[in-house]
């Protein structure tokens, strides 16, 4: 029987939209990381995050020796090495994106992410016609480069040497959290048994914490404040690496498997950009001031660009739902 009226999106995709917004808010919650710690030496602070993130996750691992028996070796060692490159890879390339070419750079460099996510799952998954995808992707990207500055960007300190190092630096940082995101999801969704969402996160954060121990020589040397020069700063460090772990760290990333499990990473492309747009709530909510007219409208452009993809997701797949069998019937 042909359906009377358009069919609303499925549960599992709302779920997904929903815990993927979701993630990309307590995401966007560790931009206020690095502020609320100055002038602690930032790389102090992800050590911390990890270590916690590290200590959680070993305890739930604990806790759960079965489930871990279950993943097997294999999937421990994938869900490891995502969260060496999604993790650290990605901040440590970011970072050094940021010390070469500028902060300004570094940060409008990471509107690529839902672009590159997109694309190249569209490519794999063939989820929505290119000329249909690419409007919304681009209403994203332009949002993106107007909350991370706009033309200012553009004008940044440094020789054009430093810039060109410090564009490719943040191109690589790029790929390794879209390498992250449809790695992730692929794993999942392809999984013969679905791993359990908490033993896959904790593996995930076994991972980020061995690998932030890379970082331990550049908190040595790096400028800024030692957490323990006196307890004055050692509290709030000590807080602000517990709830980054917890909320940024360990929430964000349970949510984001739940969502790799229920959307397509071309959809969770342009999601991610909303990473940008809370974290940059939470630091007008924390500086206590309004947006400029620029921060208004990006906001605007990236919130309208994630839901105009998601409608553009929703309605491929009723189109193939719809689209008529070899029998001549109509899929349910």
């Amino acid at each position: 029987m042909e359906s009377t009226g358009r069919r609303l999106p499925s549960a599992p995709v709302l779920v997904g939209l929903s815990a993927a917004l979701v993630a990309t808010a307590l995401w966007g919650f560790t931009f206020l990381g690095p502020v609320a710690v100055d002038p602690v030496n930032i790389y102090y602070l992800v050590l911390g995050r990890y270590a916690v993130f590290g200590l959680m996750s070993a305890v739930v691992l604990a806790a759960r020796p079965g489930r871990l028996r279950a993943l097997g070796v294999p999937g421990f060692l994938k869900a490891l090495h995502l969260g060496v490159v999604g993790y650290i890879g990605f901040y440590l390339l970011l970072s050094m994106a940021a010390s070469v070419g500028g902060g300004v750079l570094a940060s409008t460099m990471t509107g690529l992410i839902p672009v590159m996510v997109s694309l190249i799952s569209n490519g794999i998954e063939k989820v929505f016609p290119w000329r249909s995808g690419l409007l919304p992707i681009g209403v994203i990207a332009g949002g993106l480069f107007l909350v991370n500055g706009g033309t200012s960007s553009l004008g940044t300190a440094g020789d054009g040497r430093d810039q060109l190092l410090g564009a490719a630096l943040g191109f690589a940082a790029c790929v390794a959290w879209s390498y992250f995101v449809i790695a992730n999801r692929i794993i999942l969704r392809r999984a013969a048994t679905a791993p359990d969402n908490s033993t896959w996160t904790a593996c995930i954060g076994i991972g980020a914490c061995c690998g932030s121990l890379v970082l331990l020589p550049l908190a040595e040397s790096a400028e800024g404040t030692s957490p323990f020069a006196d307890a004055g700063t050692l509290g709030p460090f000590l807080a602000w690496c517990a709830a980054l772990a917890v909320l940024g760290s360990w929430c964000a990333t349970w949510f984001w498997n739940i969502a790799s499990k229920r959307l397509p990473a071309t959809v969770m492309g342009p999601v991610i950009g909303m990473e940008a747009v809370f974290g940059a709530f939470f630091y007008l909510v924390w500086e206590q001031r309004m947006p400029t007219p620029q921060e208004f409208w990006g906001a605007l452009l990236v919130i309208g660009g994630v839901f105009f993809s998601f409608f553009v997701f929703d309605r491929a797949r009723i189109d193939r739902s719809t689209r008529p069998t070899s029998s001549g019937q109509s899929r349910r």
